[in-house]
């Protein structure tokens, strides 16, 4: 007989462990979370930016948020971002409505006052402009008199 181990007898395993295997894709509710993130972001700054593209993209962050959402009730699958993807969303909405507002309630203002800008040629007609076009800008927002002189700069 052979010390060597036979077909029916053990011997020390030469087996190779199993390779790990790879980590399964996201599913579309994994995928729409951080989406409507990175949309809820980037329509939050355009809005200051480029308004008409923060107002694009923050409907499109909130419609991806929701939908992202109910796919991911469906599957019981999780959906990170989402949630913050629909409240950035709104944010950039409620600040795109007030921004509209304020532009079509101060259209005549403002409107003279960028013409007014563009045709003064030197520093003493730009604060000639501000002169003019100042203090309706206040009255139109019942701030008190004088009260934009402190952002003379920013205009």
């Amino acid at each position: 007989m052979s010390d060597a181990p036979g077909p029916e007898q053990a011997g020390p395993q030469t087996q190779l462990p199993e390779p790990p295997r790879p980590p399964l894709p996201p599913t579309a509710p994994e995928r729409g979370g951080p989406r409507a993130l990175i949309l809820g972001i980037t329509g939050l700054v355009l809005t200051f930016l480029f308004l008409p593209a923060g107002l694009v993209l923050s409907i499109a962050a909130v419609v991806t948020g929701i939908r992202s959402r109910k796919r991911a009730r469906r599957v019981l699958a999780p959906a990170p971002g989402a949630v913050a993807g629909v409240v950035l969303g709104s944010i950039g909405l409620v600040f795109c409505a007030f921004s509209i507002a304020l532009t079509a309630t101060m259209w005549n203002e403002l409107s003279g006052y960028t013409k007014c800008r563009e045709s003064a040629l030197t520093i003493d007609d730009k604060k000639t402009c501000q002169d003019e076009y100042f203090p309706r800008i206040e009255h139109r927002l019942h701030m008190p008199k004088d009260s934009l002189r402190r952002y003379d700069s920013w205009f």
